[in-house]
Formats: structure tokens, sequence, C-alpha cells
């Protein structure tokens, strides 16, 4: 099984005997354009598989709503182009990751989903092994500088940085009372403790 920062093996899916199929995202995006699937509708594509998204908790709410808030105001000349639950077109043509917060700059072709970004935020309430072994090395072959995992049972912060064709090299992981600063953007330090105040 390979670490957080690492690639992991498709395994393919078997019916009896015969292989499933995978979807592509371009495949995704067109069923989404024919009203097949609906914009809002609670799946994500990872590696060819259309996967069930929890519900939104509170406390995921909570989290989101002060991870932008803080980069907003961060960002009073607003270079940065914040998104939430936008999806991002990585190498890897099956899948198409939708990132909790993804923050691309404001100049950014803003006609089509992005191919990379500045920061990706995941905030896992119930999803914290898909997003260290699925989704970080899926980031990373998309070139994201830097990846957060915001684990709020643990109450801790991971940072994925140094992208490579494997997956991250780097991975530190940050509690209350530390701060954190985006390498790649000028944003103001971001205290954990107040991240996760009442959550």
């Amino acid at each position: 099984m390979a670490n957080a920062a690492g690639t992991l093996p498709f395994m393919g899916l078997v019916v009896g005997d015969r292989e499933v199929r995978p979807l592509t995202a371009d495949e995704v995006m067109r069923m989404v354009e024919a009203g097949v699937l609906g914009e809002d509708e609670p799946v994500e594509l990872l590696h060819g598989v259309l996967t069930a998204v929890s519900p939104k908790s509170a406390e995921h709410g909570s989290v989101v709503a002060r991870l932008v808030r803080w980069l907003v105001e961060s960002d009073p000349e607003r270079l940065l182009d914040i998104r939430i639950g936008h999806p991002l077109l990585v190498p890897d043509s099956t899948s198409l990751p939708e990132p909790d917060v993804l923050v691309t700059a404001a100049s950014a072709p803003g006609n089509r989903h992005p191919t990379t970004a500045l920061l990706v935020v995941e905030v896992a309430v119930s999803s914290l092994r898909i997003d260290t072994t699925i989704k970080a090395p899926l980031y990373a072959a998309a070139d994201v500088p830097e990846y957060w995992i915001v684990d709020v049972a643990g109450r801790r912060l991971d940072v994925f940085t140094d992208p490579t064709p494997d997956g991250y090299a780097e991975h530190a992981a940050l509690a209350p009372p530390q701060s954190v600063r985006p390498r790649d953007i000028d944003a103001d330090p971001l205290a954990l403790a107040e991240l996760f105040a009442g959550v």
C-alpha cells in the first residue's frame, strides 16, 4: 500500500468475469451537460468510478467557510480566484476530483475548469482515507504545489508540498496552537486554533 504522498495503483473492478469499463472526465462532463447527471449530484469521479460523496456536515461547512473568509480577507486586491467544490482537470483522464477549496490566480481562464492550482484544500470529516491515498497523487500529478488536508476529527492540518510524478515529496503535520501560511499565496498566517474552534 502506498503512503499518503505516493501513487496508489488503480485496482480494476470486475463484475462476474467482466472488467468494468472506466468512465472518463470528458464523458462525465458531457453527462452533466446533457442533464443525465445533475450539477449538484453528490458524486465524484475517481479512477473511472463515480463515487458517492457523503453529505456535508455542519463541521465541514464551518471549516470551509473559515478557510474562504481567511483567503478573501488576505486578498484585498482580488488577485486570487477562490472556488468551492469545483472540478480540477487532472492528467488522469478517468478522474475529476472536486476539492473543497481550490485557489488559482485571478488571471486564469474562467471559461473552463483549471488544470492546476496554487493551493488545494480538502476538509476531511469522513473522507480522510480518500483524501490521502487517492487524491494526493492526483493533485501532485496536476502539479499543484501545495495540498492541505484539514483533518477535523484529528484537529490537525496535513500539508503536502513538492509534487513529483509519484506524489508529494514533503509532508508536514501541524496542529493548534501552530499557524500556517501557503508558500505560493501572499496570505496572512492562518491560526489553526481559530480554524478548529468549536468544531
